[in-house]
């Protein structure tokens, strides 16, 4: 056991972090910032925790009986930390992909299993939800992140209640709080080709079939030969169609969001992927320069690299999926079609784009009334013949 300096968003704080052994001889690990942030009140907080430990087996004091009328005993019911062992090797592993998996683990892991672990399933009621959700007010996290914990914590529940470890969900949860959208990062036309002129070969590949076919990087990492169909015309490369079969996460390859998907390849994307087609027909199409599949992170820190070398910044990778996006509405898809384009589950995701193109529009309408007036000279970068030459070859 030990309290600890470490930082929170690169600020100083102290860390209480405790083992014990539950009374049914689970080794348990229970880890919190603490919350008054000075040594003596830290070491107090600690030595409160370990007396609840001794006293009730958990560094929190139990949470009264509810007077509803549960058909569950306490005595009878599943603890917390058993119905989470459960709702990991069932309910997670079939019903979330895998990077939901890690988000839903390091919520239980470090927040809900810890504070309510060893309290019988029955005990984790609104009460204590509201009191952790004001202990996550207090220590100033985002609505993002207290919307992800209220989320995990209602999945633990309704899945006890199907499975009649409590009688039903309980009423009265926090509810879940307005966060607002984020405006989406789009590099312009200029932006991305002066990036691909950066990037090296084997970057290039993968940052072009983000850019043009508008995959998703797990797409990228799991993408094979056999999944893309070139056209050639007089022997060279024109376009055809990239089938997005599978991603690869975390180690785990996995089905897209809405199953698999066919992308038309561009004149610019076809070039490039014409010198990745030779070799066996299940080998990756996008692999680093030492000629391996690229890893869970390595295409984020190459596209980091590459932005610095072309002297931009501000975006991740996943910008340029934007930017394809955005460019086939530019070139007059129809919004419907991007939306299986992209593999977008809800039209509504798509919809976003076309607010983004609305202002690109409005800003164009802007420029061309002052150019009649005059003011301006020369047509919108952000709207020049790019988008739709890059795809209809125009």
């Amino acid at each position: 056991m030990a309290i600890r300096r470490s930082r929170r968003r690169g600020e100083p704080c102290l860390f209480i972090d405790i083992r014990y052994t539950a009374k049914d001889g689970r080794s348990i690990r229970f880890r919190k910032d603490a919350q008054v942030q000075t040594m003596a009140a830290a070491k107090a907080e600690e030595k409160r925790y370990l007396s609840n430990i001794a006293q009730y087996g958990s560094p929190y004091e139990p949470i009264a009986a509810s007077a509803s009328s549960n058909s569950i005993e306490a005595d009878d019911a599943k603890s917390f930390a058993d119905v989470v062992d459960e709702f990991r090797q069932t309910f997670m592993v079939a019903r979330l992909k895998i990077s939901s998996r890690k988000g839903y683990d390091a919520v239980l892991t470090g927040r809900l299993v810890p504070r309510f672990g060893a309290l019988p399933i029955t005990r984790v009621e609104a009460r204590a939800a509201e009191e952790l959700d004001l202990e996550l007010v207090k220590r100033k996290l985002k609505l993002s992140t207290r919307n992800n914990v209220q989320i995990v914590l209602r999945s633990v529940l309704r899945f006890a209640a199907k499975r009649g470890y409590i009688p039903t969900v309980p009423v009265n949860m926090p509810s879940l709080k307005q966060t607002g959208q984020c405006v989406l990062e789009i590099p312009s036309d200029e932006q991305v080709a002066v990036l691909l002129a950066h990037a090296r070969e084997s970057h290039r590949c993968a940052f072009t079939l983000i850019s043009d076919a508008g995959l998703r990087p797990n797409e990228v990492r799991a993408l094979r030969r056999r999944d893309v169909q070139l056209r050639y015309e007089n022997g060279e490369p024109v376009g055809g169609f990239v089938t997005i079969r599978q991603g690869w996460s975390h180690g785990e390859t996995h089905t897209p969001k809405t199953g698999q998907r066919e992308v038309p390849i561009s004149p610019e994307l076809a070039r490039v992927l014409a010198r990745e087609m030779h070799g066996d027909r299940d080998g990756h199409v996008a692999v680093t320069h030492r000629g391996t599949p690229w890893g869970q992170h390595g295409l984020a820190q190459a596209f980091e690299r590459v932005m610095k070398q072309a002297g931009l910044g501000g975006w991740s990778v996943y910008c340029l999926r934007h930017y394809a996006i955005t460019s086939w509405l530019r070139a007059g898809i129809p919004v419907h079609v991007v939306q299986r384009m992209a593999g977008h589950v809800h039209l509504s995701t798509t919809q976003r784009y076309v607010h983004s193109l609305k202002a690109d529009l409005e800003d164009a309408a802007r420029k061309i009334a002052a150019r009649g007036r005059g003011q301006v000279a020369g047509p919108p970068s952000s709207l020049q013949g790019t988008a739709s030459q890059r795809y209809f070859g125009g």
